[in-house]
């Protein structure tokens, strides 16, 4: 089978004030095979796995863009044009093809598009024509929209929050595509929008039991797929909100009526499946109650995997106020900061001013003595399951609480990001996390508690704080009389 392979994904939020370009994309992942520009370190990254999974079933691949960034504002237009314009220039000196395999995001916004997904793959269609089959794997956090159901002839979003199961999801999806170009199966898919938003943690019930329920309804005859998109709500488009996609096997009535018995039991349990949350001050009174074991609080409001600047102070602050004792946080994107750590070298002491730069959810930045503990020139942590480079990294101490500081803005998603400085987080009682949920696959195994704190930020999952103007309307939980009809 001859197949062509791309990569272009990136969560975007209208509420970032951090602008994307290319050098973003760069600085995360561009692969660009047909201009001879390889990066063969970062092809580990799951962003690949459709491409490295074709080429270990032995197919005919033709490989075209590896391009991701950190989440972040929308994309420079000229430069999503360029990016998407070199996907099909690559496609068009590629045909024939008997497949097209792409890794999207499906919450990805350029200047004048909001909906990446569509056009990319409305552009791709009109190129390859309507028999051949096109399948897109993308994020659970995408927003499903018309145009990506119309020229896509399947989408399989990944199931689970954290996204452990990206390389099942592409297994899952060439599977399909193989049995379709054989002509064994037609894949049929249907789809409907839900009037909800909001984060959907899969590792608590009862979300964990619904998911496990579609993946025993996907063993039935005839059903090829199933996906519940949670959405991106932090996209502030009319395409924004929850989506049940259901694919089978030449049957759109049943595939419609999947959709909504999916659809219909997933809003009603909207009130159980959001994320918990609390107030900051509530959290480290809960922190403060517990003096056994490892306690962690998830800084949600200031995520970089949402679009967040990762630098903002309002939880160091509170650490700091409340004289915390063996504490830790990580990680604080600053760059600046992280170049004075290295100027200075390990051990020394010096006045530092620390985070709350990129905007007006920052806070102020916090201005202390500090003394470098440790340097890391090429710091790494564990995300999705592959090594992720995060160039400089700096650990330093202040008011007795250890700090990481990088100069790459990611989330946290391992404790490397830690004992990579000589932190050792399992000795610490409490651990300030900037993640939403990530994290949770590698640090729940060491935390006795997990704490989700709500703060100002780009990231809050307090929607009451952002103005919408684009969203749905009605959509819960802005508007609590939202319904659906199924």
């Amino acid at each position: 089978m001859r197949i062509f392979t791309a990569c272009f994904a990136h969560e975007s939020s209208a509420f970032s004030p951090i602008p994307t370009s290319i050098e973003n994309f760069r600085e995360g992942l561009l692969h660009r095979p047909s201009r001879g520009e390889l990066v063969p370190i970062r092809l580990q990254a799951i962003e690949c796995a459709l491409t490295a999974k074709a080429t270990e079933r032995g197919y005919d691949v033709v490989e075209s863009i590896g391009a991701a960034a950190t989440p972040s504002g929308p994309t420079i237009r000229a430069d999503f044009e360029a990016l998407r314009d070199e996907l099909l220039s690559d496609l068009r000196k590629a045909m024939p093809v008997d497949a097209v395999a792409l890794f999207l995001h499906g919450a990805q916004l350029a200047e004048g598009y909001d909906d990446c997904e569509g056009e990319i793959l409305r552009a791709v269609r009109e190129i390859v024509g309507p028999e051949v089959p096109i399948g897109a794997e993308i994020d659970l956090h995408g927003n499903i929209t018309e145009a990506m159901m119309a020229h896509a002839t399947l989408i399989i979003a990944c199931k689970e929050y954290p996204h452990t199961d990206f390389l099942e999801r592409a297994d899952e999806l060439l599977d399909i595509l193989e049995a379709t170009v054989a002509g064994d199966t037609k894949p049929t898919a249907a789809y409907c929008k839900l009037p909800m938003m909001g984060l959907f943690h899969t590792t608590r019930e009862p979300m964990r039991g619904l998911v496990d329920r579609l993946m025993e309804m996907e063993k039935e005859a005839g059903i090829l797929s199933l996906s519940i998109a949670h959405g991106f709500f932090f996209a502030d488009t009319p395409h924004v909100g929850a989506a049940v996609i259901a694919v089978t096997d030449n049957d759109m009535p049943r595939a419609e009526a999947l959709c909504r018995e999916i659809g219909s039991e997933f809003f009603a349990l909207r009130d159980q499946v959001a994320a918990p949350t609390t107030s900051v001050a509530d959290a480290f009174d809960e922190a403060a109650a517990h003096e056994d074991g490892l306690t962690i609080i998830a800084d949600t409001a200031d995520n970089a995997g949402g679009g967040a600047g990762s630098d903002s102070t309002h939880l160091l602050r509170e650490l700091i106020d409340r004289k915390t004792e063996n504490a830790a946080l990580g990680m604080i994107w600053d760059p600046v900061a992280v170049d004075f750590a290295f100027t200075a070298g390990v051990g020394a002491n010096l006045p530092l001013r620390i985070g709350g730069k990129v905007g007006r959810y920052s806070g102020d930045p916090v201005d202390a003595e500090v003394t470098v503990t440790a340097l890391n020139p090429a710091l790494s942590q564990i995300s999705f399951g592959y090594e992720q480079p995060l160039g400089r990294a700096a650990a330093v101490r202040l008011h007795g609480i250890d700090v990481v500081l990088s100069a790459a803005r990611e989330q946290t998603h391992s404790p490397e990001c830690f004992t990579g400085l000589g932190i050792n987080p399992t000795t610490k009682r409490l651990l300030v996390l900037k993640s939403a949920q990530h994290f949770h696959a590698k640090f729940s195994p060491l935390a006795d508690r997990i704490i989700y704190a709500v703060a100002p930020g780009v990231t809050s999952l307090d929607l009451t704080t952002f103005t919408y103007k684009n969203v749905p309307r009605p959509i819960w939980p802005l508007d609590p009389e939202a319904t659906f009809a199924g």
